[in-house]
């Protein structure tokens, strides 16, 4: 049907059921894959432990070495399959878990492409990990499977506000369970934690339902695209418009930055662009190093930790060769530690950023150590008050993993918006 209308979509696919479909002979179905562009979903999707389960149990670290041993083998099978170069990456259902994201970017896959809404900024697409990530979209709209659901749809499209923006994202996706069936697979075969000793299928929809749900996102899709300044995109289509930096970064830039952060750590806005806070970490250190002002990604650290002082004024060269010579490393890329040893002190990464913009904002040679806060990290959604982690049936009821949360605020240090 997509290929009628003419539409290309980000398809994700598990390797299961990749490796199942050339198993089955569907020549039919995988002939039809190089039409669309494919995503990765896990190897198992609701097998558990999920991502997010069995990467509790890790660091930032150790957990991205885990999701690489046990999902890089899938990985490899669908782009082997498909014969793609898979351009995003999706969890299943709400198993999120931020250690994936030196994985994807070992494996060459520049976009996250998702729904949940752990983490977000305002609605709108947003760089973490040094992946795009098009995930919490304020312009989510789907097909309800049910009687006026085409109706329905088109009025979610149509109340979209478009106003004043050069380029609106409007996210949709379906499942092909719902076409198919009243329930989904996995709600029927691993609620609760736990995985059955024998597979249930899903009860299926009545003859002809099928057939009348994909008519409607075909009509949909037709409506759609004879709307003015309307286009489809795929996931990497989607990067390509956005808006790039142009100019070099000046010293002025940095100057400004450290005037409008403070001791609040946060992303900032530069060149019409914006920097992640680890990016102004570097490159506020290079700038007092009088080096060439280009930033640069670092993870998230370990842990948070307190900063030890025992000297209140630290040297401005011993700051800035902390920063740049003392780091730690995850799949390869550079990660901020969680303290720097600067003189006779141990400094956190915020406490550390904070008296570097102190000296950038002064331009003396010493300077008083200051403490701050990594506010990047306010837009990481809050536990529940009932406590848990997200309301996805397939976890078990007292199911809140601690290490994930911890972790995904952590590296908000990496978090910027994406400007269109």
């Amino acid at each position: 049907m997509l290929d009628e209308v003419g539409v290309r979509a980000t398809i994700k696919f598990c390797a299961k059921k990749l490796e199942l479909l050339r198993q089955r002979g569907r020549t039919d179905i995988l002939s039809r894959l190089p039409s669309h562009e494919l995503s990765f979903h896990t190897t198992l999707h609701s097998v558990h432990p999920l991502p997010t389960e069995y990467l509790d149990r890790f660091g930032f670290r150790a957990g991205a070495e885990e999701f690489a041993r046990r999902e890089d083998e899938g990985f490899r099978l669908v782009g082997e399959i498909s014969g793609q170069h898979l351009t995003s990456y999706g969890q299943p259902g709400e198993s999120w878990a931020p250690q994936v994201f030196p994985v994807l970017r070992k494996w060459g896959v520049p976009t996250y492409l998702d729904a949940h809404s752990i983490l977000g900024i305002n609605g709108q697409p947003f760089w973490y990990g040094g992946v795009l990530c098009y995930t919490d979209l304020v312009n989510l709209i789907r097909l309800q499977h049910r009687d006026g659901g085409l109706e329905q749809y088109i009025r979610d499209f149509e109340a979209i506000d478009t106003t004043g923006k050069e380029t609106v994202f409007v996210s949709t996706y379906d499942h092909p369970t719902e076409f198919s069936s009243t329930v989904f697979w996995d709600e029927v075969n691993f609620l609760d934690g736990k995985n059955p000793p024998l597979l249930q299928p899903a009860p299926l929809r009545e003859p002809g339902e099928q057939t009348k749900y994909i008519e409607m996102l075909r009509q949909f899709l037709l409506y759609t695209r004879k709307q003015p300044d309307v286009e489809y995109l795929t996931a990497s289509q989607g990067m390509a418009l956005e808006l790039q930096r142009r100019a070099p970064i000046t010293a002025e830039d940095v100057e400004r930055i450290a005037g409008a952060l403070g001791n609040q750590i946060t992303f900032a806005p530069v060149g019409g662009a914006y920097l992640a806070p680890s990016e102004v970490f570097s490159l506020t250190a290079k700038h007092l190093k009088g080096q060439i002002l280009m930033p640069e990604l670092l993870y998230g650290p370990e842990a948070e930790e307190p900063s030890v002082i025992t000297a209140p004024t630290v040297s401005v060269q011993a700051l800035a060769d902390a920063a740049l010579g003392q780091f730690d490393q995850v799949m390869g890329y550079k990660q901020l530690r969680s303290l720097y040893k600067v003189g006779g002190n141990l400094l956190n990464p915020v406490d550390l950023l904070c008296t570097m913009l102190e000296a950038v904002r002064t331009g003396a040679e010493e300077v008083p150590v200051l403490r701050g806060d990594l506010a990047a990290a306010q837009y990481v959604r809050e536990p529940k008050e009932e406590g848990g982690w997200t309301q996805w049936v397939l976890w078990r009821k007292d199911f809140y993993p601690e290490t994930i949360y911890r972790h995904t605020r952590l590296q908000t240090w990496t978090l910027k918006p994406a400007v269109f």
